[in-house]
């Protein structure tokens, strides 16, 4: 930093400056820096592509379902477009509360090309992957025209179809990596936590209550301009409490049945899923809402089209990538001491314990490991400092044949589910609008307003006020013969016996002729 501030910048000023002034200006650049390098941090596509090429695409991907999904928006209306960047909050405060939680600081996401908040959240969670998920799931579920009561569990269902296949082949591709030891996501099944698919169901039907309760007390069915601050409050509302609805939606099932009676995650997940399931079947059975089974003609739409995509990428995925050769560099669980613990404060006032460091003596994280990094093992730049940035290595598929069951299983079975959701079920119900008309003057048809306005501005008693004319002399009046009086200046005629108009001969008459005489 000295060097590139003496070259480019003392140089070139038109005073000197000290050596003291120099360092305390290299000093303040440098922190600018590091906090924009925290904010935003960016990494060649190209490297990316080199080392990580499943992720690379997978970003790619996420942000075309991400613009697919915004278009929708933007089609639909005003309030799907603010339900759009609700999720949007949503997703910037599930995780940032991640990040500086301790007890949930468990996960660290591979390097993007623009990775936010300290090398945390690439660009495609936070604008991708809660969207394709949430968005969809809340528009889609919406057709079923269920109460409230049921429609947050339908969105949590459909957003766990939606990510089940993103979680399974994600974290073998590398695409994050989970902490070793935290015994919340220590139960997994093909390396997901068993958690993961709890949190996703309980959020997104945390954020639809939510949404649908302060749009009651806040604002009408029918969406008003007028009242587009109330709108965002709403959204806002949503998205933030989303994650303490959820938490509490955890804290009621899963923490004291895992917490004090060392039940399995599978079981707790299991349940609560089912519970969701059951809820939608009952709603819907007694569901007498015509417009409930009306059908949908034009069904395959923007979302319909984001998620046949996203299908057929995870299953083209399982069958041509190949994890043994990627190379994730980037923040993951740091490297230090075995023996080093820390406490995990649960909902229920248990602590429980796990390893603050990355083992790598001990560790049972199989789809990675470090055939990649030269010398076997990453090593500190300094000894007895804990190491955070460093480079994992993918693990080839144990049973190929397996992974390409679930994926080709799942998308195809989930695929016949949301056909009936989007086709078989009915419309996506919009909101009326609110419209307001301009008041229009009716115009008067009587002669006075026709005179008005074809008269001039002033009327002739005002202009005669303004302008007064002289005053005018008594004139002679004019004398003459008993057949006819005319003013002195009425033009004369010559006196002829008969005057012919200029009619067709069938309508010529003959008139008078009428002689002036002048009498002074």
């Amino acid at each position: 930093m000295d060097y590139l501030m003496d070259k480019y910048l003392f140089e070139r000023l038109p005073f000197d400056t000290d050596p003291e002034t120099r360092k305390i200006w290299g000093q303040r650049a440098l922190h600018m820096v590091q906090v924009f390098d925290w904010i935003c941090k960016y990494q060649d596509p190209s490297q990316i592509y080199e080392n990580h090429t499943s992720f690379l695409f997978g970003e790619l991907l996420f942000f075309l379902l991400a613009a697919l999904t915004f278009v929708h928006a933007w089609r639909i209306g005003t309030r799907h477009v603010l339900v759009w960047f609700g999720i949007l909050i949503h997703a910037l405060n599930v995780e940032n509360l991640c990040y500086w939680i301790p007890d949930m600081d468990n996960f660290w996401q591979a390097q993007g090309i623009l990775t936010f908040f300290g090398a945390r959240a690439p660009l495609y969670i936070l604008i991708g992957i809660y969207h394709m998920f949430d968005y969809t799931a809340f528009v889609l579920a919406s057709r079923l025209h269920l109460p409230w009561w049921a429609y947050g569990p339908a969105v949590g269902l459909g957003a766990v179809m939606l990510d089940m296949p993103y979680d399974i082949m994600g974290i073998k591709l590398v695409w994050w990596t989970w902490h070793d030891t935290d015994p919340n996501i220590y139960d997994r099944m093909n390396w997901v936590p068993w958690n993961s698919y709890y949190f996703h169901a309980s959020f997104a039907c945390s954020f639809t209550w939510l949404l649908l309760g302060s749009r009651h007390l806040l604002v009408a069915k029918e969406y008003d301009w007028k009242k587009l601050p109330r709108e965002i409050l709403c959204v806002f509302i949503a998205g933030t409490g989303a994650f303490w609805l959820g938490t509490i939606q955890f804290a009621l099932l899963y923490h004291p049945l895992h917490d004090i009676f060392k039940v399995h995650s599978e079981y707790t997940t299991t349940f609560f899923l089912a519970f969701y399931a059951i809820i939608v079947f009952l709603a819907d059975r007694q569901n007498k809402n015509p417009a409930a089974r009306t059908g949908n003609k034009y069904w395959f739409d923007e979302l319909a089209c984001a998620i046949a995509i996203e299908y057929l990428f995870f299953m083209i995925a399982v069958i041509v990538s190949d994890p043994l050769n990627i190379i994730s560099e980037g923040l993951h669980q740091p490297i230090g001491p075995c023996n080093e613990t820390q406490k995990v404060q649960t909902p229920t006032g248990l602590v429980l314990q796990k390893q603050k460091y990355f083992c790598l003596e001990d560790y049972d994280e199989k789809y990675i490991d470090f055939h990649c990094v030269p010398g076997g093992v990453p090593k500190a730049q300094e000894p007895g400092e804990p190491l955070e940035w460093y480079a994992v290595c993918g693990t080839d598929y144990d049973n190929r044949a397996e992974y390409i069951t679930i994926i080709w299983g799942i998308c195809f079975l989930f695929s016949l589910i949301w056909y009936q959701v989007a086709a078989r079920s009915g419309e996506t119900p919009v909101d009326p609008v609110k419209i307001y008309k301009r008041k229009k003057v009716a115009e008067k048809s009587t002669e006075n307003s026709k005179k008005l306005e074809s008269s001039p501005l002033l009327s002739p008693t005002m202009f005669k006020n303004l302008y007064p004319s002289p005053p005018l002399k008594p004139s002679t009046p004019i004398k003459s013969t008993p057949t006819f009086v005319a003013p002195i200046t009425t033009a004369r005629r010559p006196a002829v016996a008969t005057i012919h108009t200029d009619t067709p001969s069938r309508n010529l008459r003959k008139r008078t002729a009428i002689s002036y005489k002048e009498q002074i």
